[in-house]
């Protein structure tokens, strides 16, 4: 998929661990809960709101915190971004949950990176434009292992829906992949 990296061992084992204490002491939301109460996984979102059902943000909600430095300082150092990212939503996905295909609102800017905690998952992308002969939409499926940073720029970020499936396991490349819970931390930049 041209636009889409994959930073493995983007985090060591520490690393991860202080963040998911940071993510732990934090309130979460969805699930019934306020701000975004028909979601269906629990999330947090910091920097500002973004209110899923209408794909809009709401409002600014301050700085990203600072479990995330460490993160965000390596993304910023090796310029990822164009501009530092000011809005992260944190999603926890238990095994069996998954996220539709989609592509990222246009409120967001041209890269979109997704950091992996805990447990990998297939990720599937799949050109919105792009139909094979039977009807059905050709896909690349893509590891996302615990640690790792997904980076999408370009067509990656535009032109392909991205999506995880709600299976308890995966299939990848032959290797059966058992899914837990993962947590997933996404940057973005609001434009």
């Amino acid at each position: 998929v041209p636009g889409l990296y994959i930073w493995e061992g983007f985090l060591s084992v520490e690393e991860e661990s202080a963040i998911l204490q940071g993510i732990e002491a934090q309130p979460w939301s969805g699930q019934g809960t306020p701000p975004n109460p028909e979601i269906r996984r629990r999330t947090q979102q910091y920097g500002h709101l973004f209110l899923f059902r209408t794909r809009k943000i709401a409002k600014q909600l301050g700085p990203l915190p600072s479990f995330v430095d460490v993160a965000l300082e390596r993304m910023i150092a090796t310029q990822l971004f164009p501009q530092p990212p000011d809005l992260l939503i944190i999603n926890e996905y238990e095994t069996g949950q998954g996220i539709m295909p989609h592509i990222d609102a246009p409120t967001f800017g041209p890269v979109v990176t997704s950091l992996s905690l805990l447990s990998a998952c297939v990720m599937s992308f799949a050109l919105k434009q792009d139909v094979d002969e039977r009807g059905s939409k050709t896909h690349v499926d893509v590891l996302l292992r615990p640690r790792s940073l997904l980076i999408m720029t370009g067509p990656a970020r535009y032109a392909y829906t991205h999506g995880i499936s709600k299976n308890d396991v995966d299939l990848y490349e032959g290797s059966t992949i058992p899914r837990s819970r993962r947590v997933s931390l996404t940057f973005r930049t609001v434009v």
